[in-house]
């Protein structure tokens, strides 16, 4: 007669949806991150747009932060959303945006 495994099958099934859990959380959580990325790329871009339109506009130091925004703007079009935040925050920095 063969043993009974009807214990390990428990365990199998219990230690199977626990991996299962886990796996679901950290999907979840990788996916959320990439829409909240996406959501923050506009906000530091209008607010790097609303501080330049306080400054001179002729001003070397304005220009190439307005040149950043629009750079920051086409890579969050393009969907490279951490590269739009990098760029948009030196843009704040050198407008002197402080966080």
């Amino acid at each position: 007669m063969l043993p009974s495994y009807s214990g390990c099958e428990s365990e199998v099934t219990t230690t199977m949806k626990k991996v299962t859990t886990v796996i679901a959380v950290a999907l979840s959580v990788a996916l959320m991150g990439g829409p909240a990325l996406a959501s923050g790329c506009p906000k530091l871009i209008k607010e790097g747009r609303d501080a330049a339109a306080k400054m001179k506009a002729d001003d070397p130091k304005v220009k190439g932060a307005v040149a950043k925004l629009d750079e920051a703007q086409k890579l969050h079009d393009s969907g490279k959303h951490e590269q739009s935040m990098k760029t948009a925050n030196d843009a704040l920095a050198e407008l002197g945006v402080k966080k």
